[in-house]
This record gives C-alpha cells, sequence and structure tokens, in this order.
C-alpha cells in the first residue's frame, strides 16, 4: 500500500490518524499525482532517510502548532531538504541546519524550549522539526492568538522567519508559506504517495501586505518577467568603474528566496557587508527578482578572476536554496528559469558562452565560496541551455525549444497557440519543462494544444516531446506534425505515464520554410490525459 502524505490542513493540530488518503490530483480535474518530494523517498530528500511527516505529527502535538503550518514552513525554507549546515552566502548570516533552516539564535532558543542540544537540533532531522514547533510555540504565547484559527499564526510565522526587511517578511508569509497552505504541495515523481499538503483555500494569513508592488526597472536592469525589487544605493556601486559586463557568476543563496532578496535589499549597516546581486531566481523558477541595474556593479563577489576584479566585469545572479548534492537535485523549473535568464544577459552583453565567463562563485574565491553554487549544480546541462537559447555553439545550434508558457519561448521562431478552457494550466506533478504544462482529459473531439516553430528553409528535422507522468496519463498521446502548408507529416502516439522529466524523440520530418506545427491531440481512449509541456525541434 503507498504510503500517503497528504495532510489535512483544516485542523490547528494533526495526528497520524489525520492522514489523508487517496487525495485529489491535477487542478479540477482528477487527475493522480504519483511524485515525490524533490530529493528523495517520502520527504526525505537523503538516500535511507525515514519520512518526516511522524516528525511533524508528534511535534504539532507536542507543542500544539498545526502540522501543516509545520510543513508549509519547512517545505518554503528548504524544500524538506535537511540542511547539513551550509554557510550563507551573505557574511555575517550564521549558518542553516536541518528541514526547518533554524539559525543562530532561532536555533539556540528553539533547542533549549524543546529540551534538546543545539548539536541534536542541527543533525537530527526530528529534532530539528520539534525545536522549530516549540519556537512557534513560545512566539504564540507572546502574541496570545486563537491557535484553532490557521490566519492567526501568520504574526508567529513572520517572527520566526525573522527578517530585518519589512517587505520579504510579508513576501514569505503571503506568497511563500501561506500560498502553500492554500495551494498544497504536490509530490514529485515516483514516491507512490499522492501529496506532500493537502489544499486549503481558506488559509488566509492575518498579516499586512506586501507594500512593494514590483513597479518595471530601468532598461538595462530587467530581463522580460522579473520583479524589480531595488537595492539601496548603499548596497552597489554606480556604473563599472571603466569596464564592461564580461562575465556572468552563479551563485547560491543558502537559504530560502524571500531571505535572500531581502537580505540583498536591505541597506547599509543593517547589512554591513553592503551585498547585493542583479538577480535572484526563486526555487521553482516561478519568479525572478531583479535587484541591481546591469549597468552598474552589484557588491557580489569579493575576490578577482584572471587578475581582475570580479564585480565591475560581472553580472551576478542569486538561487534561492542550497548546494544541493546527491540524490536531492536542483529543480528543473529553477534551472530552466535561470539558464533563459543568462542567456538574455548572454546576448544583451555579448558574453562568451564558455566556463571562464559564465562561472560559479567557487571559481574567483575556491577557499570561501568552495561549496557555491554546489558540486552537483548541473554546469553542463545549464551551458548546453544557454546555447540552445543563444542559437549557436555547444551543440545545440540548430535546437529551437517550445514552451507551454510564451513567456519563456523566443518569439521570433517559437511559440504555443492558446489551448481551448479544456485544458489546465498546472505545475501539479514535479518534473516539467520551464514553468509548467498543460493537462487535459482525453475525449473523441479535435482540441488540441499546438506548438509551432519557425524554420528559414525547409530542413529535416528530429522532433522531441517534454511530459510529466503519472498513472492517469494516455498512454497512446496523440503527436500530429504538420509542415507550414497545414500539410500533416505524421502522427505518433506515445505513452506518458513513463519517460517523463526528459526529452523523449518523437520521429524525424521533413518540414517547410514557414510555421510548422507539432499538436498534443486529446482524440485517444477515453479515461485518461494528456500532457502538452514542451517540444524541441532539432
Amino acid at each position: 500500500m503507498r504510503r500517503l502524505l497528504c495532510l489535512l490542513m483544516f485542523a490547528p493540530v494533526l495526528s497520524a490518524s489525520a492522514v489523508l488518503s487517496g487525495c485529489g490530483g491535477e487542478e479540477g480535474t482528477g487527475e493522480v499525482d504519483t511524485t515525490l518530494n524533490p530529493g528523495e523517498a517520502a520527504v526525505s530528500p537523503t538516500a535511507g532517510m525515514h519520512p518526516y511527516q511522524p516528525h511533524f505529527d508528534a511535534a504539532a502535538k507536542e507543542f500544539s502548532v498545526p502540522a501543516s503550518l509545520l510543513i508549509a514552513i519547512g517545505y518554503t525554507e528548504t524544500q524538506l531538504y535537511h540542511v547539513p549546515g551550509d554557510t550563507s552566502e551573505f557574511d555575517g548570516v550564521p549558518a542553516a541546519y536541518g528541514v526547518m533552516a533554524l539559525r543562530g539564535e532561532a536555533l539556540t532558543k528553539g533547542a533549549a524550549r524543546a529540551g534538546l542540544s543545539e548539536e541534536e537540533v542541527q543533525t537530527e532531522p526530528e529534532a530539528n522539526i520539534r525545536a522549530a514547533a516549540a519556537l512557534l510555540d513560545a512566539y504564540a504565547e507572546e502574541l496570545g492568538f486563537d491557535r484553532a484559527d490557521i490566519g492567526a499564526w501568520a504574526p508567529a510565522v513572520a517572527a520566526y522567519f525573522n527578517h530585518p526587511s519589512l517587505d520579504a517578511q510579508a513576501h514569505f508569509v503571503h506568497d511563500e508559506v501561506y500560498r502553500h497552505l492554500r495551494e498544497g504541495i504536490a509530490a514529485p515523481e515516483d514516491s507512490g504517495i499522492d501529496e506532500i499538503l493537502a489544499p486549503n483555500p481558506d488559509a488566509t494569513p492575518k498579516f499586512p501586505m506586501p507594500q512593494f508592488v514590483g513597479k518595471p526597472g530601468p532598461a538595462n536592469a530587467v530581463y522580460a518577467g522579473a520583479v524589480w525589487r531595488p537595492a539601496p544605493s548603499s548596497n552597489y556601486t554606480s556604473g563599472r568603474s571603466g569596464y564592461k559586463a564580461e562575465l556572468l557568476v552563479v551563485h547560491t543563496c543558502a537559504g530560502g528566496y524571500s531571505g535572500c532578496w531581502g537580505w540583498l535589499t536591505t541597506p547599509y549597516p543593517t547589512n554591513p557587508y553592503k551585498t547585493s546581486a542583479h538577480y535572484v531566481v526563486n526555487e521553482s523558477g516561478s519568479e525572478v527578482s531583479a535587484l541591481v541595474d546591469e549597468a552598474n556593479t552589484a557588491h557580489h563577489v569579493g575576490a578577482s578572476w584572471n587578475g581582475l576584479p570580479t564585480n565591475p566585469r560581472s553580472v551576478g545572479i542569486e538561487h534561492g536554496g542550497y548546494p544541493y548534492a546527491g540524490a536531492n537535485k536542483w529543480t528543473e523549473g529553477q534551472v530552466a528559469t535561470s539558464a533563459k535568464l543568462s542567456c538574455d544577459i548572454v546576448k544583451r552583453q555579448n558574453i562568451i558562452r564558455d566556463r571562464q565567463h559564465i562561472i560559479g562563485h567557487y571559481q574567483p574565491d575556491p577557499v570561501n565560496r568552495a561549496n557555491d553554487p554546489g558540486t552537483d549544480f548541473p554546469w553542463a546541462d545549464y551551458m548546453n541551455r544557454i546555447n540552445t537559447c543563444v542559437g549557436g555553439g555547444g551543440g545545440g545550434a540548430s535546437y529551437i525549444t517550445v514552451d507551454s508558457n510564451n513567456a519563456n519561448n523566443n518569439s521570433a521562431v517559437a511559440r504555443i497557440v492558446a489551448p481551448s478552457a479544456n485544458w489546465t494550466s498546472s505545475t501539479n506533478v514535479a518534473g516539467y519543462y520551464g514553468t509548467g504544462y498543460y493537462a487535459a482529459p482525453t475525449e473523441a473531439i479535435s482540441d488540441g494544444a499546438t506548438f509551432e516553430f519557425y524554420l528559414s528553409a525547409a530542413a529535416s528535422k528530429q522532433v522531441y516531446a517534454w511530459w510529466t507522468s503519472a498513472s492517469d496519463r494516455s498512454t497512446t498521446t496523440p503527436y500530429v506534425m504538420f509542415n507550414a502548408s497545414g500539410t500533416k507529416l505524421g502522427t505518433v502516439s506515445k505513452n506518458q505515464q513513463t519517460g517523463g522529466g526528459s526529452w523523449q524523440l518523437i520521429g524525424t520530418y521533413n518540414f517547410s520554410a514557414g510555421w510548422n506545427k507539432v499538436t498534443v491531440s486529446r482524440w485517444t481512449t477515453t479515461g485518461y490525459y494528456v500532457i502538452a509541456d514542451a517540444v524541441q525541434i532539432r
């Protein structure tokens, strides 16, 4: 029997008996999600680790804290990854430990209140979760709110976050923790479970909304879609001191997204080292913050590179999260969004696409930043994505990728035609390409999702497709190829219950000059779902 981690969020405190079985799947469609948390079995991101659900249930009961809230906070902070004491990217910020990312005084206070040693809290997932629950219990006592009201816990969540930026506090509460509570958390692939957290649409935080509304930034600063959150003048240097941007530096924050951009937009002297970066990409790839105009020098690398100062010659990209390693992988969404951002920067700044010009923080500073962005950062894949996007070099010069989100496409050569309302936009099952996918129930009807790509001349091309796999997917999903004149070139049926999260060959076809098409059709055996995620033309 599959072990389920769907957690009922409507009760203020969960016990093991409150675990749901057979939770729903695709939004409003009934799709079954058979995924697992990014990392490994159950919610454990480390090989051999036991599931964390009993720890959340026990801590919730012991300290009268909603288990759903503990899980939402843990997922926001670490995606339920037991952080092994990763040193922050930012000097002066204490290292984070455990599933709940406890640091400094918070770790000390939580450990003492739970009757644990600090070493236990740092190294043992159960102790770490207990200490976090004890800390939230302390904030609840101080604030004196109704513990049965999930929304009333919001000020305690902000206190737990303990960040000097009020706007980052509000973002952490509204857009991360309570968004997870409202929307639920899907489990990653091949877990044998349905959900990590069931949705509670009524979870509304009683906390001020963020004051910042994301106004457009200056022309040089932002690639399309980024939220402009300007760093204070203390945290960057105007201009580039006679240099030009010829490097791109990849970082990981060793902390969550809200805390990362919040710290980089906190002025001196609270931020004593005046640190900043040009961009921050969140853990799922759904949001990018732009903090410093690319015409200016961000303070993100303290060491020189190849005999010259790094900062005035570089654009810095931070990533929410940690230096993930082993079974605990970087998410597809974050890598895809970051590579698209890097592609945009590389094209505008004419940066050379090699590992001497697109570098990790560890390269100029191998002593102090040896694990930034981490030994398992997917460099080969990252560089290939950039090369493919730019349209030259790296073996990907002829690749055209068409994503289900047109914001991720090069509109000159790739686009998706908006499908009918029968298709649902989703991120419910992990392993998707880009920022999500479309799902629709099978039916004997001409109602497909169409990916279009432009060729300047007729050519024989291979068609690859990307989808997310689950047990309710069609085993005969039709892919139909058309040339620019609308002539059907062929139909291929693919089993979408397997092969998800990677490129799968559809076939080779002789396409014509102009806008050719690949359509994912719904017309096949009923009772299943077909997925339209992305196609790639090679």
